[in-house]
């Protein structure tokens, strides 16, 4: 066993010498030379003054450690925190030795047991049974006054280690202790490029949650809100900036090189490409099987398939292999998996289609798999390719729809698969995706296109009220609305 002294941890933590010193970790350096700075919002749901373990997961690149960097920045040079109470470990480096690692801090600090530690822990995925060691401290009293965070970007770990740790990892009610750090949605977007909109928003009433989430609501009504008529006025500035979203997605990164440079580099794409394909291969996954499944992935894109036709166009032979394999590439965050249910309610796993999680991962997954040397052209021209830009559309929608039902139900370990799905009414009728919520069904239809026709409310006919989200359209069609998607995803 390796062991470790204090000068080997002050290495990762700096500030210990000189709280200043966080101003030159080279997070946070990158952070500020950017022209576009993205604060998200899940800083301000954790909540550091009490005993808690939290969990922050999301995909590779999204800015997990730029979080926390900046929850220690503000910890040190606003809050006051003593700078030795403040530790910070990567464990993709050194992650046999966590235990160690943890031991040598906190012996290091055991004469200041009264005072508050904040202990992060990055990339915690890459240790082997880590909440079993995190139990093990917490069992011997060792977590008193302290408040932890971990990251990780392989999400079924973090949801399968944080279920042996109920009991154990404090936190107050109603403060979810997993959290979720996914590439900015729609309307982060819009405030990053276009911060007058955020004045906008206060004058349209749509800045608090709850008052976004009870416009859609009513939208199943057939009321259509004066604000959402007022926000048309911005809908070309809205549809441009939304073609650019199509085309960069949420990560902050590639937002500011495209702002900066109007295109985006090799260099961006590969950087997203090598993180999964490294994680991938810590679970001893096949790349070339990958490659061939996601070519798959893409000619079913929002389609209903099974794992057996799924592998008839590739090298592998067992339809388990497959399920297996995408089922990594759910747990790290590029694909979505939508279940089937029916006028019952009930979810049906063994009908489901596929959706990408963020349209830049799309266009990387996309060039990768068909072996594109450039990814910036090939992106392009998945935009002007009206069948692929759809399903682009309806996995974007998704992800929103995702997003807007864990505003309405925020709780530990959120599975999206629990509450959106595709519907198939008594009539074998398919609507694209339901919101299963409250013990009700909210239908929505994804119509990107220039026209809406009557027949494209067909499948609403099993509802008292739906939501066509369109391209261009406002209006009612009996008591069913029509809303551009510019509009309605602001409001999620």
């Amino acid at each position: 066993m390796v062991t470790f002294d204090i000068s080997q941890l002050s290495e990762q933590n700096p500030w210990w010498a000189d709280k200043n010193k966080i101003l030159e970790d080279h997070k946070l350096k990158k952070l500020n030379q950017l022209k576009f700075k993205w604060n998200p919002s899940i800083k301000h749901f954790i909540h550091l003054d009490q005993d808690v373990i939290y969990t922050v997961r999301g995909p590779r690149q999204v800015g997990k450690t730029t979080l926390i960097k900046l929850i220690i920045k503000d910890l040190l040079l606003n809050k006051k925190v003593d700078p030795e109470n403040i530790f910070f470990w990567s464990l993709e480096r050194n992650s046999d030795e966590m235990n160690q690692i943890i031991q040598t801090y906190l012996s290091w600090r055991s004469k200041t047991k009264k005072d508050r530690k904040y202990i992060f822990l990055d990339e915690i995925c890459s240790v082997k049974n880590w909440s079993k060691e995190l139990i093990y401290f917490a069992n011997k009293g060792d977590f008193e006054n302290c408040s932890i965070i971990v990251t990780g970007s392989h999400a079924m770990d973090l949801k399968h280690s944080t279920e042996l740790m109920p009991g154990r990892r404090g936190g107050k009610d109603n403060d979810p202790l997993d959290k979720i750090l996914l590439p900015m949605k729609f309307s982060e977007f819009v405030e990053l490029l276009w911060p007058d909109f955020k004045k906008i928003k206060f004058d349209l009433g749509i800045v608090k949650i709850k008052d976004r989430q009870k416009k859609i609501l009513d939208l199943f009504e057939g009321k259509i809100d004066k604000d959402i008529e007022k926000l048309m006025i911005y809908k070309k500035e809205l549809d441009s900036l939304f073609e650019i979203y199509l085309l960069t997605g949420g990560l902050p990164s590639v937002i500011n090189e495209y702002q900066t440079k109007k295109e985006i580099s090799t260099n961006l794409f590969n950087v997203y490409i090598t993180a999964v394909i490294g994680s991938l291969r810590k679970y001893k996954y096949k790349e070339e099987y990958f490659k061939q499944l996601i070519r798959e992935v893409f000619k079913t894109l929002s389609t209903p398939i099974s794992w057996k036709s799924f592998t008839q166009n590739t090298i592998i032979s067992s339809h388990n292999t497959a399920h297996d394999y995408i089922e990594a590439l759910e747990d790290l965050y590029t694909l979505n998996k939508v279940y089937r249910c029916s006028v019952d309610k009930k979810i049906r796993p063994f009908s489901k289609k596929l959706y990408i999680q963020d349209p830049f991962i799309f266009h990387a997954l996309h060039g990768w798999s068909n072996g594109k040397k450039d990814y910036f052209t090939n992106a392009k021209a998945n935009l002007l390719d009206l069948e692929v830009k759809s399903k682009l559309v309806e996995s974007v929608v998704y992800n929103h729809l995702c997003r807007l039902v864990f505003s309405l139900n925020p709780k530990d370990l959120f599975d999206p698969k629990d509450h959106v799905c595709y519907f198939e009414t008594k009539k074998k009728k398919e609507i694209d995706f339901v919101i299963l919520f409250d013990d009700k069904v909210y239908p929505f239809e994804v119509k990107y296109q220039s026209q809406i026709r009557g027949s494209d409310f067909v499948g609403f006919g099993s509802f008292k009220g739906g939501v066509l989200i369109s391209k261009n359209e406002l209006g009612l069609h009996r008591n069913y609305v029509k809303i551009p998607i510019s509009l309605f995803l602001m409001l999620v």
